[in-house]
């Protein structure tokens, strides 16, 4: 039976790897996951997880995302830019 795709338009953003191995560094759990989300993000001191949209700089909402949003104005899913702006957020919480 072929496998079903369920996120064939999902491509990573460039930065991701550099803000996965920098978050990594300062000692966080990292899990790349695609819905809702890019990373989920484990921060030993306060117990917490979070959940964070990476985009480049520049970088726009795919249509699905877009659609997620306005569904769940109310949801706490930070977009970072730099891995010193994804480092800020997750201590933040």
């Amino acid at each position: 039976m072929p496998r079903k795709n369920n996120r064939p338009d999902a491509r990573r953003d460039a930065n991701e790897p550099e803000i996965v191995k920098h978050l990594q560094g300062n000692g966080f759990l990292v899990e790349r996951i695609g819905n809702p989300g890019d990373l989920l993000v484990f921060n030993y001191d306060t117990r917490h997880w979070i959940c964070l949209e990476v985009k480049v700089p520049g970088g726009r909402f795919t249509p699905k995302q877009t659609q997620w949003r306005r569904k769940n104005p109310d949801a706490d899913l930070p977009v970072v830019y730099t891995k010193e702006h994804a480092l800020i957020e997750v201590n933040m919480r």
